[in-house]
């Protein structure tokens, strides 16, 4: 497992972080995902095998957020 902390600086409030981590944690390999409002990050555990932060991002992104390293 890795682990990689990212930036998602359009959160507006709660239920964005909430609605994040879902699209997160709903992808193949992300064992645990947290995004916090107030720091407007999200730290991710993951099987590189499976997934990547451009998939994570790719996911986000078709929410309208913006995942940056």
């Amino acid at each position: 497992m890795e682990k990689l902390t990212f930036n998602i600086p359009d959160l507006h409030c709660e239920g964005c972080a909430d609605r994040s981590t879902n699209i997160l944690e709903r992808l193949d390999g992300v064992h645990q995902a947290k995004v916090t409002f107030d720091d407007k990050s999200a730290e991710v555990e993951f099987d590189s095998d499976k997934t990547s932060f451009d998939e994570m991002k790719q996911a986000l992104d078709k929410a309208n957020y913006t995942a940056e390293k």
